[in-house]
């Protein structure tokens, strides 16, 4: 059962039980306030009797003829009975007397309502100077039943009719509130893994299913980027795996034609090693991106300056239009600071991915390296004036193989930043990136 149909179920049910209720205490209601009104006439019945049998000797003429009056209007017309102290009817309709115990019990406790014989009967005790006598006033019962029991079939097919309606509009209200869940199921239904960009539209209803469009939208954000890095990995591993394995391949098929001189497999095996070493560093290279590996325990004392004087060095050979300036700003007392107990290939490879960055996005613009003394901590700035960032993609650069859409244009896969952002968390050394679109990147690294 659907939700939206379990819930105009449970409450019609519910408005239907609630429903049930009022109406049956209303008539709970109405029928113990007729009971008490009927009793309540009944009673003041009996007293007029009793005044008009008893009283007249001891009443003027004057007060007799109101009683009198009182009593052709409300009482003439009435059963009572008047029993005296020897439980005979001394005045009164013979119809049914009235059972000897309620007789008794009238005595007893002055005043009693009771039913008896298909009558609502009234009875007080009267004492007089005539004796002590019993009136009891009655009133058929059948008539005030039909009422009631007419009451009872208006209120049971007002409850029928109530409760049609209440399902109706139960069905009909549920139907307009679960509208934006079908057409947010109709959207979900629509994507699929060649489309996972597409966002579902938000009701802007500022509630619950808000939220979770919402949150369904970073999920499907967050797996269109797991796809992207996923096929930029492929890209990588594809490119980077095929070059040195084809000069191996060609190598081997060479020397393969025929015999060769022990020189040339000397030369060959040099080749060979270069090459396996390249695949190696690729390895280790995807090991420290996927976090397969702990940090490294191979620790030596290495200086800062020297590193990134090789990683220049490097680097303007590649690049060679680069322009790297470097900046120190440490006094000749603080020189200790330069050196630092980490992994030196980590380190290394860090660095150089992040110089080669800011080198390859500044388009040929200068690149200003910055080494300073802060607090006793060193700190080494990267500052370049490329393209920049955009500042809702900061948040995804440490991501393996992401790349923002504005350095699409540049070669590359998207893994040289992330790399070198998470040898510094396994390092624990800390970092700050600041950057502007078309303005450039400083990025701060304190060690």
């Amino acid at each position: 059962m659907k939700i939206q149909t379990r819930l105009s179920v449970c409450n019609s049910i519910v408005f239907g039980v609630i429903f049930a209720a009022v109406l049956s205490l209303t008539y709970i209601v109405y029928y113990r306030h007729t009971e008490r009104l009927i009793y309540s006439n009944l009673e003041k019945t009996a007293y007029i009797t009793a005044l008009f049998y008893m009283e007249e000797d001891e009443l003027n003429r004057e007060e007799f003829l109101k009683v009198r009056t009182q009593f052709n209007e409300f009482v003439n017309n009435s059963l009572y009975q008047i029993y005296d102290q020897n439980d005979s009817l001394c005045y009164g309709s013979n119809y049914l007397r009235v059972s000897p115990k309620y007789i008794n019990e009238i005595r007893v406790k002055k005043h009693l309502s009771f039913s008896d014989n298909g009558f609502l009967c009234h009875g007080i005790f009267y004492e007089d100077n005539q004796g002590d006598f019993v009136v009891v006033s009655r009133e058929k019962s059948d008539s005030i039943d039909q009422q009631f029991d007419l009451l009872l079939w208006i209120l049971l097919l007002s409850w029928l009719i109530g409760t049609l309606v209440i399902i109706i509009l139960n069905k009909w209200i549920s139907n307009i509130a679960y509208r934006p869940f079908r057409r947010v199921i109709r959207q979900v239904k629509n994507i699929s893994t060649h489309n996972l960009e597409v966002q579902i539209a938000s009701p802007k209803t500022t509630d619950e299913l808000q939220d979770l469009i919402e949150t369904f939208n970073d999920l499907l954000a967050k797996i269109s980027e797991t796809f992207v890095i996923q096929r930029n990995f492929v890209s990588y591993v594809s490119h980077e795996f095929k070059t040195p394995l084809a000069a191996m391949m060609g190598n081997l098929e060479v020397f393969s034609i025929k015999d060769r001189q022990p020189e040339e497999y000397k030369l060959l095996s040099g080749k060979l090693i270069q090459q396996i070493s390249q695949l190696e560093e690729i390895l280790n290279t995807l090991i420290i991106v996927s976090d397969m590996r702990n940090n490294s325990d191979v620790t030596t004392q290495i200086r800062i300056d020297e590193i990134l004087w090789e990683i220049i060095s490097k680097i303007s050979n590649i690049y060679t239009t680069s322009d790297i300036s470097v900046h120190m700003d440490i006094r000749p007392e603080d020189q200790y600071i330069l050196s630092i107990t980490k992994d030196r290939t980590q380190i290394l490879i860090a660095l150089f991915n992040l110089i080669e960055n800011a080198v390859k996005f500044s388009l040929g613009k200068s690149v200003m390296i910055h080494l300073f003394n802060q607090e006793n901590t060193l700190c080494v700035s990267i500052k370049d004036e490329g393209i920049g960032i955009p500042p809702e993609k900061l948040e995804n650069i440490n991501k393996p193989f992401y790349r923002a859409e504005n350095a699409n244009h540049i070669l590359g896969s998207g893994i040289g930043l992330s790399i070198a952002l998470r040898i510094l968390e396994k390092n624990s050394i800390k970092y700050t990136i600041e950057s502007i679109i078309n303005k450039g990147t400083i990025i701060v690294i304190r060690f």
